[in-house]
């Protein structure tokens, strides 16, 4: 494909490396299995709603999509991420020309970009984090475009932009919080007073109006969801991590985001497009003052990887040295591969990051959120046991004739995903938990006819023990690496008081 005048367009070789990032993900993405978070936002699309206990409903429509494409598998449910890593490939490539830079400027964005281990972890597994990355990168895209154009459509498109993003994952309000501080010092600080700007915060909130009327209509169940997130896992984040993790993240493809940072900062040719990088530091500050999650911030990079090229571009003039400097990414990071995608079995895997020192980085790949070291990275643990999980469960109930008697109980969302998934055309009924969004579709009563009690935990606990006269291990998940190794599927028959009495005032406690 070339010009009249014989010279390939810029866009088909960042249209070239966003295929070839799709056809790697698609190409390792059955080498473990699924992960915990995915079992959960693909039981999101049979409860189509406007909202979820953790999550807007962006990521349940796309679940329900996915399911009605044909087979339902972990193939379908990938290839949504994979498509949207190829279009952040293509955004980031149109960012880079937005802010000056020609043909090497877009190579070297789009590779470092796409050979980086976040980019590359983030978009191989089926959660909100690949979307949110895009939508952050479209607001981007979007306001970069008026900053060269001082077209007001493109206000309107950074709002439907911001829209769509809170519809996905409601972290984009730190990036609307460190966009609005940005622009104080600039001479964009005129769009506070923009009719438009504020045209564009109109859409942003009608698009999220309705999941707002959910979150009312349900008693705003976010906010105890970040509550119990604060305790549970942010309490173990140490600031001084979050800093280093943002150079561990993308290994090598650091110097070309640090450098475009320090144009976008410093450099005098930069100054139209300074906002951009104060909208960094704004957003990284609030975040490092609440202790969020490293990746938190993952939204940011692209913009930065684009003026990283332009600023390399300025400084490599020679064909060699560009050639080289990209050859630099590529075979460096090949070693890094295990580390950002699964392409090897679970024991090799073991291996290999056994062999890598905590201050090389393997303490930030190891580091779970309990805020202890571990054999695997805590998103490969919990992509094993499911399918031994559900095959246990379905065994144990196809001993059952009258699956109504069955009272399927998962102490975890991943538990129950799980179950769900594996144990679809068996006849088992709807799993039910206190976890996450299923503790919005648990049944206030049950049937007096249910009572065998199958009860899926690490272990058996007082007050099950007490309830059943007869209780059976029918078996527990033994994969070494797996996050749920020991997970016991208990079946619990004979109960010794009216188990549908029991159950009501249990949802009573935990409703109250």
């Amino acid at each position: 494909m070339k010009t009249s005048s014989g010279k390939i367009p810029d866009l088909f070789w960042t249209i070239l490396i966003a295929l070839f990032t799709l056809i790697v993900h698609m190409a390792t993405y059955n080498t473990l299995g699924f992960h915990r978070d995915e079992l959960l936002y693909r039981a999101l699309g049979s409860q189509i709603a406007g909202g979820y206990w953790s999550n807007p409903p962006l990521i349940g429509i796309i679940s329900y999509i996915a399911q009605l494409l044909p087979g339902d598998t972990l193939f379908i449910l990938r290839l949504f991420p994979a498509i949207a890593g190829a279009l952040l490939i293509i955004i980031t490539g149109l960012m880079t020309r937005e802010f000056g830079g020609r043909t090497y400027a877009q190579v070297l964005a789009c590779i470092s970009l796409s050979v980086s281990l976040l980019f590359m972890r983030a978009f191989s597994m089926f959660q909100p984090v690949c979307f949110d990355i895009l939508f952050w990168s479209l607001i981007f895209y979007f306001f970069l475009r008026y900053v060269n154009t001082n077209k007001p459509v493109y206000l309107l498109l950074v709002g439907v932009a911001f829209g769509f993003g809170f519809l996905n994952k409601y972290m984009v309000i730190f990036l609307a919080a460190g966009l609005a501080i940005a622009v104080i010092p600039t001479s964009y600080r005129k769009l506070w007073i923009n009719k438009y700007s504020w045209m564009a915060i109109l859409i942003a909130v009608l698009l999220l109006l309705p999941n707002i009327i959910w979150q009312y209509n349900h008693g705003f169940p976010v906010l105890q969801h970040m509550k119990e997130l604060k305790e549970t896992q942010l309490v173990n984040v140490k600031r001084m991590n979050i800093l280093v993790d943002q150079l561990l993240m993308f290994t090598f493809s650091a110097f070309v985001w640090v450098a475009g940072l320090i144009w976008l900062l410093s450099r005098g040719n930069a100054k139209k497009y300074r906002v951009f990088g104060y909208t960094y530091v704004a957003v990284l500050l609030i975040l490092l003052l609440l202790r969020g999650k490293s990746y938190y911030l993952a939204g940011l990079y692209p913009v930065l990887f684009a003026a990283g090229g332009v600023s390399w571009e300025m400084s490599l003039k020679r064909v060699v040295p560009q050639i080289l400097f990209v050859a630099f990414f590529i075979i460096l990071t090949l070693p890094l591969l295990p580390g950002a995608i699964p392409i090897m079995s679970a024991p090799r895997m073991v291996s290999y990051f056994s062999g890598i020192p905590p201050k090389m980085g393997g303490e930030a790949l190891l580091r779970w959120e309990d805020g202890k070291m571990h054999p695997l990275p805590q998103d490969y643990a919990d992509m094993l046991g499911w399918d031994e999980l559900g095959n246990i469960m379905v065994k144990a109930c196809d001993t059952i004739q009258d699956k109504k008697r069955l009272l399927i109980y998962c102490e975890n969302y991943g538990q129950a995903g799980a179950v769900s998934y594996f144990g679809q055309g068996h006849g088992l009924p709807e799993v039910i938990s206190f976890s996450d969004n299923y503790r919005l579709w648990a049944p206030d009563t049950i049937s007096k006819a249910q009572d065998i009690f199958m009860y899926v935990n690490g272990e058996l606990g007082g007050d099950v023990d007490s309830l059943f006269a007869t209780i059976i291990i029918a078996g527990k998940i033994t994969n070494p690496y797996a996050r749920e190794k020991g997970t016991t599927v208990f079946m619990c028959r004979d109960p010794r008081v009216d188990f549908a009495t029991f159950w009501k005032r249990r949802v009573l406690e935990i409703y109250r």
